[in-house]
């Protein structure tokens, strides 16, 4: 059994009242019905949390995310938490990325996922349909982004927190509007208590609640100067109220219409002031980093330091709340702090400065992937990176599994880096960043955001003129849209790669180049042409010494001798992959050669054989936890038994194939359905 999502964040600590708000909460709890069915008091409504005038750090999350784990209980299939980041310097989740990540959560494998957004929207809907799910949309900045995120059953529930009250989700889907308002002065005074401690407070009650005023009883402010206050057990609360006033002075000459900074600018300098040089340069440098959410490494690499000073100094920064600890050695930079950061860093460091440092993380965040990406796909094409530019030692990994691992962590901080990169006009970085993330996107099935990356990858190569980072993207774009079924983008992509790899010399590109353009052929059943075209990729890799390339296009030409019924050529193009295979120890590739050997032995009456060569690749499969190929193994299993009058037999895989293939609805598989039928027939 797939155990239940629990996606929330850890709630925030001294949470302070909100009593009344919590009651409204608590009011949208489903009840029990007398039909068995799922309803709150109030009906099936989202309920949008919203700040008045769209006041930032008022507290929307950390109410949120209380409320939510005090009835999380109630919601027994599971929780699903994203911050939208809809709000702030860095650019905003999409609701294709959220959708994607849901469903996974959910379970739902990534050959299911389709690209378009609609289709996305509707399985995440019957997902949920029936289940008990709270569904938390954090930081949305409109309807937009909200609305593909909504169940559609009674028995779910969203809450959506925004600085906007978004109307358009009150009107057409019935949302009902929570606005919450700034702390009262006793609410506020109380979590100074909690936190800086009741005697102290009560002496200098007065002075408490000018500095009450003065963070505009917002609870974040509220916090970082309760931190400072903490830090300083001698100093008068007279004095940190008179700083305050002091900073304000200074700092109001500088504010503009709607600057959302205004109310808590002054804690923030205050704060950033407090700090010694070396964290105060860590925390503006910190607001130059790609995404919100970052890792320790990463911020050393940000700010040139050695990863044990680094952590010294963000503990420094966690201690003054102006940065959470989220996980361990990753941190998150509030989108009011960030924006505050990135204030600093244009006062505090000059634009080389902060060139320098966007370059060493940018890089550093290239070459960590680079090291990932040689452990999952060794022989996979290799990209020249500049290692003696890195001034910071990247990330190395000890096997697969941990390279994988911080890869999903970092997803998103490297889809950002990419954007990054693009925006600063750092080419080289753009179009390299996706060339060596091409196999993670591959083996994670994320074929929209592997489409995206080579794109933007394309368009870093063409503006600064490098004709081998053209080669390399076009290549990786090719493959995306073939498997997102884009066929006719994907022969453009694959003809200008041949085009490119060639004018550069490089075999691996214009060989895979034009194996892909053969099997785009094989599938539209123009098999001459299909032949012809792989026979020259096959050319090209032996020119170049590409074994496995070689291999790759002699399994394909095999498959365009097996539709044209040439099963003796077929076999034998199938026996010449195998050795290839096996002589550089390419195991996945040895079984995946084996279900073509075994296709045309099917075909051509080879039962036996055939069978043996399944079943090997079936365990090869199994153990790659290759479900995919897995279900084309247990197919040709089946094919077999049924040619040897084994109908039994035959009915055993089919109904495990078919348990699989009910989990992968895709483009991909539909081939596969087509060959359970006549199987079906065959067994009745």
């Amino acid at each position: 059994m797939f155990p239940a999502p629990r996606q929330l964040p850890l709630g925030v600590t001294e949470f302070i009242n909100r009593e009344e708000q919590l009651a409204e909460l608590d009011a949208f709890l489903p009840l029990d019905t007398l039909d068995g069915q799922r309803a709150t008091r109030f009906g099936n409504v989202p309920v949008v949390i919203s700040a008045i005038a769209g006041t930032p750090g008022i507290g929307k999350t950390a109410l949120a995310v209380h409320w939510a784990h005090r009835v999380r209980h109630h919601y027994e299939d599971g929780d699903l938490y994203i911050n939208m980041r809809g709000y702030g310097s860095g650019p905003a989740v999409s609701v294709e990325h959220v959708l994607d990540s849901f469903l996974r959560a959910l379970n739902v494998t990534p050959d299911r996922i389709p690209s378009d957004l609609e289709e996305r929207s509707a399985i995440y809907r019957s997902m949920l349909n029936g289940k008990r799910v709270l569904v938390i949309i954090d930081n949305a900045s409109s309807v937009n982004q909200v609305r593909p995120l909504l169940p559609g059953s009674s028995s779910c529930m969203t809450i959506v927190t925004s600085r906007n009250t978004l109307p358009g989700l009150v009107a057409r889907e019935g949302a009902v509007r929570m606005v919450i308002g700034v702390l009262s002065m006793t609410e506020s005074l109380e979590l100074l208590r909690r936190i800086v401690g009741a005697e102290r407070v009560d002496m200098e009650s007065a002075a408490a609640e000018q500095l009450v005023k003065q963070c505009a009883y917002l609870p974040l402010a509220l916090r970082i100067i309760a931190e400072r206050i903490t830090s300083h057990p001698y100093t008068d609360l007279a004095d940190f109220a008179e700083e305050l006033a002091d900073e304000r002075a200074c700092l109001d000459a500088l504010e503009i219409e709607d600057d959302e900074l205004s109310d808590v600018r002054a804690v923030f300098s205050s704060s950033y002031r407090a700090l010694n040089p070396n964290a105060a340069r860590m925390f503006r440098l910190l607001g130059l980093h790609p995404g919100p959410e970052f890792s320790a490494p990463a911020a050393a690499a940000l700010a040139g330091l050695d990863p044990k000073a680094t952590r010294r100094l963000l503990d420094i920064l966690t201690g003054s709340h102006l940065v959470q600890l989220v996980a361990p050695e990753r941190y998150l930079l509030h989108d009011l702090l960030r924006v505050y950061a990135v204030e600093c860093a244009e006062v505090g460091e000059t634009a080389l400065e902060r060139a320098a440092s966007t370059r060493r993380v940018l890089l550093w965040y290239l070459v960590s992937v680079y090291n990932g990406h040689k452990v999952i796909l060794p022989r996979f094409h290799s990209v020249p990176i500049d290692i003696d530019e890195m001034p910071i030692t990247p990330l190395s990994f000890d096997d697969v599994d941990r390279a994988m691992q911080w890869f999903e962590s970092e997803k998103n901080n490297l889809l950002d880096a990419l954007r990054v990169a693009m925006k600063a006009e750092q080419f080289d970085i753009a179009w390299k960043l996706p060339a060596v993330m091409y196999g993670f996107f591959e083996l994670r099935s994320y074929w929209s955001d592997w489409r995206e990356i080579h794109v933007i990858g394309v368009r870093a190569a063409e503006l600064s003129g490098d004709r081998y980072g053209e080669a390399c993207n076009y290549l990786g774009l090719g493959d995306a849209n073939w498997l997102l079924r884009r066929l006719d983008e994907a022969l453009v992509c694959y003809q200008t790669s041949t085009a490119a790899g060639r004018e550069v010399g490089d075999g691996w590109i214009e060989g895979f180049s034009l194996r892909q353009t053969g099997v785009l052929l094989l599938e539209a059943g123009q098999f001459e042409q299909a032949i012809a075209v792989i026979g020259k990729s096959i050319d090209v890799f032996r020119a170049v010494g590409e074994r496995r390339g070689e291999g790759m296009a002699l399994v394909s030409l095999g498959n365009c001798y097996r539709s044209r019924g040439l099963y003796g050529e077929a076999i034998d193009h199938a026996h010449k992959a195998l050795r290839i295979f096996a002589e550089i120890e390419d195991g996945w590739s040895v079984a995946w050669g084996r279900c073509a050997l075994g296709a045309v032995l099917n075909a051509s009456g080879g039962y036996e054989e055939s069978l043996g060569n399944y079943r090997l690749a079936l365990e090869t499969f199994v153990k790659f936890e290759d479900r995919l190929n897995e279900s084309r193994a247990l197919i040709g299993v089946a094919e077999a038994h049924v040619g040897m009058n084994n109908r039994s037999e035959a009915q055993i895989y089919v109904r495990r194939a078919t348990t699989i293939l009910e989990n992968l609805e895709d483009a991909e598989v539909a081939d596969l359905w087509e060959r359970i039928g006549p199987l079906d027939d065959a067994n009745s």
